[in-house]
């Protein structure tokens, strides 16, 4: 009775999760279920009839608990969770549980099911059947063997287990139960990067593409000489503190980025040089609220600015803190666990708010809410922000719902608009979700926006309520700074942590107008934007994502840093590549299918072998990006954040 418990709690989730089950999930469901059933069996056969009822209810309700949770988690932010990631921030957002509950659809519940028949079934036969102790060792030990046949059998399988980050692999490949049971053992394992199995000796590249003029050729004709992008640095202190390097995996560090290729500089080097930069995390920032009419600003920067219409946001455990970590830090968040928490109190000054702090920039932080779920008051120290001001700080009066992203504008533009040079970062909360009850600036524009579009759906208007008060930040910035004359010559770059989370994908998709969000991946595509009042600029279709900020601004103002140190790359060197969190990449060509192995073309299709090292490029660069951040790597080569160019 059990394992058809198990087995329904499944097929369940699975149908409601893929819509179909396969025949090859079907049989390693039947099969690692019964391995857990025996489990169970093996230390509950020789309790009393009551107890062994209790307990195995628990556990099976225990079961479908879980897998109703990862349902309704999957719905608001498109990912799984970990119990990890739970264990590391989860007691942080329990004041949304009754909303996360109540919010959940009908066939969620369906996975309770199995438990409550199982207790009414086992109400009404008390019968056991006695089981031989050695015939329990047996099949145990049996279905344990074939648990790990099936479990390992494949690659990409095998390597999701080991790395206890690529859910939708695990999940899509074993069901929900076994997941659970993976994600359980994790917790009582010492994570540990293991990079002996890391290319170093020859570093893999991007696939050839045809020739083009190389930058490095191109003739100033003002100057008539040759002029050179090439970066070169000094690399004889790293290199000799590698060679006195005792830690194995540091030395890998070292030797994996030390053999990258360095990323040249291109026309864009400089334009913004000296100037000043205002970097927003918006929260949920989507495409659906961007309205000629209703947000006037974010249109008018969107079309005199640079905007890149193909840049995705890839959404993490802990949305908006890991999104904020990888923009800031080109470095790549764990998928099991809050990166932010445990990387609190690493040396992050080659972080972009650490690169303006060494060109001499004042630098700032500013957030419309407090250190209730991500503590930022210490992060933004590892980042290199100088002063960091909430809420609490600003003296806020708080209204029902989220709070003013105007008025946190208003409160800090005093503090930095008269600095001679200033680096200044924004994490907004105006837009968060929910978009489905009443809150202040929910409410606050729907007159305006019935008198467009009267008939769009109540969510949709209140999250468009929402933006509307982001753009009014973005107008009071402006209307500051140039009153102080310092509009011309300050940047501003905003984009989101994450889609509107509990906002449906199919109101998303429909009520999109700006692009088309019916392609793979349409609705990690997210805007982009980096505007400046004196400096006209234009659409970018080069694909991008969060991890590219950071090389790609650090470029724009010609910042003294390192290339090889990031995931990201510069958006205008036309290569970079996009690494979701269930191991697909996104490339200008098409996009990688990790749980498949292959490649789907937009236009142009790679060879086996181009997609093949590819792959092994964007796995390796993961696994050292993740490994800097447990090592904590940079203080351990504190000079890398101001490296050394060579002449």
């Amino acid at each position: 009775m059990t394992l058809i418990c198990l087995l329904a709690i499944d097929i369940i989730f699975y149908l409601i999760a893929f819509q179909t089950v396969s025949s090859q999930a079907a049989l390693r469901m039947i099969l690692l279920d019964a391995a857990l059933a025996l489990f169970l069996s093996f230390f509950t056969s020789r309790l009393s009839y009551k107890a062994e009822t209790i307990i195995s209810f628990i556990i099976i309700l225990f079961f479908g608990i879980y897998a109703f949770v990862e349902l309704d988690f999957r719905t608001f932010i498109e990912t799984y969770y970990s119990l990890q990631a739970l264990a590391d921030g989860g007691f942080r957002v329990q004041t949304f549980v009754i909303y996360f509950i109540r919010s959940a659809a009908w066939t969620y519940y369906l996975c309770l099911l199995p438990a409550l028949i199982y207790l009414l079934l086992r109400k009404g036969n008390r019968e056991r059947t006695p089981l031989s102790f050695r015939w329990l060792i047996a099949s145990f030990l049996c279905a344990g063997g074939l648990l790990c046949s099936f479990l390992y059998a494949e690659k990409p399988l095998a390597e999701a287990v080991r790395n206890q980050d690529n859910f939708d692999t695990i999940i899509a490949h074993t069901g929900i139960n076994t997941f659970l049971f993976e994600d359980i053992f994790s917790l009582f394992q010492v994570r540990e990067d293991n990079l002996m199995d890391v290319n170093i000796e020859e570093t893999v590249k991007e696939p050839e593409k045809e020739e083009t003029e190389d930058p490095a050729d191109i003739i100033d004709e003002t100057e008539e000489e040759t002029v050179s992008y090439e970066r070169k640095f000094d690399d004889s202190r790293w290199i000799s503190d590698y060679e006195n390097e005792t830690n194995d995996n540091i030395r890998i560090i070292d030797s994996y980025l030390m053999n990258r290729p360095i990323e040249d500089r291109n026309e864009m080097t400089g334009i913004f040089e000296g100037y000043n930069f205002i970097y927003f995390l918006v929260e949920s920032l989507d495409y659906v609220g961007i309205d000629e009419q209703l947000t006037p600003t974010i249109w008018k920067m969107m079309q005199d600015g640079y905007f890149f219409s193909h840049h995705y946001t890839p959404v993490f455990s802990c949305g908006t803190g890991d999104s904020e970590f990888a923009s800031m830090t080109s470095l790549m968040p764990y998928g099991s666990s809050c990166t932010v928490y445990s990387a609190t109190l690493n040396e992050l000054h080659c972080s972009l708010a650490g690169l303006f702090k060494n060109a001499g920039y004042t630098t700032y932080g500013f957030h419309n809410w407090n250190d209730e779920f991500y503590n930022r008051t210490e992060l933004s120290q590892s980042y290199g922000i100088d002063t960091y001001m909430d809420i609490d700080d600003l003296n806020f009066t708080l209204v029902k719902g989220w709070q003013s992203d105007a008025l946190l504008a208003e409160k800090a533009l005093p503090y930095f608009v008269n600095d001679d040079h200033f680096f200044t970062f924004f994490v907004t909360s105006t837009m968060h979700w929910p978009y489905d009850v009443d809150s202040y600036y929910g409410n606050a524009y729907l007159s305006e926006i019935n008198a467009v579009h009267p008939d769009y759906p109540i969510e949709i208007k209140r999250y468009l309520s929402k933006t509307m008060e982001f753009d009014r930040m973005l107008k009071t910035l402006m209307d500051g700074l140039e009153e102080a004359g310092k509009l011309e010559n300050t940047v501003f770059c905003f984009w989101p942590d994450h889609h509107p989370f509990n906002l449906s994908s199919s109101n998303i998709r429909k009520y999109t107008t700006v692009i088309d969000r019916y392609q793979d991946y349409g609705f990690y595509m997210s805007p982009l934007i980096i505007y400046c009042d004196s400096v006209k600029g234009e659409e970018i279709t080069n694909v991008c994502s969060t991890f590219d900020h950071l090389p790609t601004v650090a470029n724009l103002f010609d910042l003294n840093y390192d290339p090889r140190l990031y995931v990201g790359s510069d958006i205008f060197n036309d290569n970079c590549r996009v690494i979701m969190t269930n191991g697909d990449w996104i490339s200008n060509l098409g996009i990688y299918v990790n749980s498949s192995g292959k490649f789907v073309p937009f236009t142009e299709e790679y060879s086996q072998e181009e997609v093949d090292s590819v792959s092994a490029e964007v796995k390796n660069m993961i696994k050292v990006s993740r490994a800097m951040v447990s090592t904590d790597y940079f203080s351990k080569r504190p000079y890398l954040s101001d490296p050394l160019p060579k002449e």
